[in-house]
């Protein structure tokens, strides 16, 4: 989905509940694809895989961003509901989520956005740009592993602004799917354990990633040669 696209969905007839997973996708794999599957079946209408064109957090990528939005649209291709946009890989500045919240906010008022990060980002979250920005005008799902004996570490990992914070918006999914925005929910789901780093060395490194990548994406990477 490119918001400057002629296809992109009417600002008049978009609607619904849609739910945002930034990243650099460097490349996209199938950790990322579940993830988007089963944000569907919770509920959202829509989720949006967002390429960083400079990530605030962490190194440049190394592919550009024609390639990495290539790779997400032929990763979604076979996915209802999950589309690639490349709002951030237009503004040539940093990729900042309340930015690219407030821009989706304005051109899709009728939708009810939800920006979707990990528990790592979760940690950091009150050092990103504007984080009560974000929560004005969308709402938050941190998505967790499954209970186990690491939630102790993560309650001792909380900050005080975070207790806060969780106090005052925390909500259940269901909650979270009826808000418009600034409501919280840290939901667990199962997550395979596969990175784009790991997928970058064993590239490099002539292994064999099959079933890591859809086929189409791997054929993209084996002709643009690459990590390699």
């Amino acid at each position: 989905m490119s918001v400057t696209n002629a296809e992109t969905v009417p600002i008049s007839d978009a609607t619904g509940r849609w739910a945002l997973l930034g990243g650099t996708f460097d490349p996209i794999h199938i950790g990322h694809l579940r993830i988007a599957a089963q944000l569907r079946d919770l509920g959202f209408d829509k989720v949006l895989l967002i390429p960083n064109r400079i990530p605030p957090h962490r190194p440049q990528p190394q592919a550009n961003g024609e390639q990495r939005l290539q790779m997400l649209s032929l990763a979604c291709r076979e996915l209802d509901g999950v589309e690639a946009c490349d709002i951030e890989l237009l503004r040539d500045a940093y990729s900042y989520s309340a930015i690219t919240v407030a821009a989706l906010k304005a051109q899709y008022p009728g939708v009810s956005f939800t920006w979707v990060m990990g528990q790592d980002a979760w940690q950091g979250f009150e050092h990103w740009h504007q984080p009560l920005e974000l929560l004005e005008q969308a709402n938050l799902l941190v998505v967790s592993r499954p209970p186990d004996t690491s939630d102790v570490e993560t309650e001792q990992n909380t900050s005080h602004w975070q207790e806060q914070q969780l106090e005052l918006r925390q909500r259940s999914i269901s909650q979270l799917l009826d808000s418009e925005s600034g409501t919280i929910c840290l939901q667990p789901l199962p997550e395979l354990d596969i990175s784009a780093s790991y997928l970058r060395r064993a590239i490099k490194q002539g292994h064999n990633i099959h079933f890591l990548v859809p086929d189409a994406v791997l054929d993209f990477l084996n002709q643009q040669q690459l990590y390699r």
